[in-house]
This record gives structure tokens, C-alpha cells and sequence, in this order.
């Protein structure tokens, strides 16, 4: 039987990440083999907080994009537990520190989370901080430019 929830309700679609762990960036960061000391904005004893540094001419980029994972490894967010919830309080407290550390309480940011293939492009719960000047493909209608 699978650990994971993720693995028993999702569909085979669901199981095609593009950048598996552990060649990805995250569980790298959290070893030390990826993270630069300038790229950290956040860490305790449960979350880790990193400048994603995106290259201006990709289809989306954003000024202030920072991503904040846990330091215990999930592959999506539908595998937190109720006795998890620790973990779920610190990754809101890291977003509300890493807000307050640049700044975004003055200007606005936003969030993004993606839960399983296609939208979730990493076996890791990770969370995105986006603020400032961008580049975003429409969704639902054009996003504000922030300067």
C-alpha cells in the first residue's frame, strides 16, 4: 500500500512530473549542494525560503519570486495530514516573514501553489511569492504590472 494519498487518488496523468526529485532544485537547497547564501530569505527549523532566480526573457518571470517549501519532504499538498498542521502554520508564518523582509505589505503580492501534474511541476510542496514588475501568460485576464 502507498504511503502517499497523492498516489492513491490521482490518475496516471497525474504521476508524469517534468522535474522529479531528486534531480531538482529543492531537495538540493535543502542539502546544500544548490543554495547560495544570498538566495536564502527565510529559514527555521521547518521551512526554507529561496530567491528563484528566472531569467527575464522566459515566458514568466516576476521580480520578486521567491518559493518556500518544507524541510520535511511532501509531494503534494493533498499528503498533508492532520498531524501535519505544524508544518502547514510555519509555511504561512515563513510567507508572512518572507512579506515583511521585502517589503510586499506596501505593494501586494501573490501566492501560487499547484497540486499534482500539470500544474504542480516538482514532486515537492512548494510555494511561489510573486510581486513586482512581471511577464505572465493570461489565464482568466491580464495580471496587473506592479512597479
Amino acid at each position: 500500500m502507498s504511503q502517499w494519498i497523492s498516489e492513491l487518488v490521482s490518475g496516471p496523468d497525474q504521476k508524469k512530473w517534468e522535474k522529479p526529485d531528486p534531480d531538482h532544485t529543492f531537495r538540493g537547497r535543502l542539502d546544500g549542494t544548490r543554495a547560495k547564501a544570498d538566495e536564502v530569505v527565510y529559514e527555521d527549523e521547518d521551512v526554507f525560503a529561496f530567491r528563484h532566480n528566472v531569467d527575464q526573457s522566459k515566458e514568466e518571470w516576476w521580480e520578486i519570486h521567491v518559493v518556500i517549501i518544507p524541510k520535511k519532504w511532501y509531494p503534494t499538498i493533498l499528503d498533508f495530514g492532520l498531524g501535519d498542521s505544524k508544518i502547514w502554520n510555519r509555511l504561512i508564518a515563513g510567507i508572512q516573514k518572507v512579506a515583511l523582509k521585502l517589503g510586499l505589505q506596501e505593494k501586494g503580492f501573490m501566492i501560487r501553489m499547484g497540486v499534482l501534474p500539470p500544474y504542480q511541476h516538482t514532486e515537492h510542496v512548494h510555494i511561489h511569492i510573486l510581486s513586482g514588475k512581471h511577464t505572465y501568460p493570461t489565464l482568466d485576464g491580464p495580471m496587473p504590472d506592479v512597479s
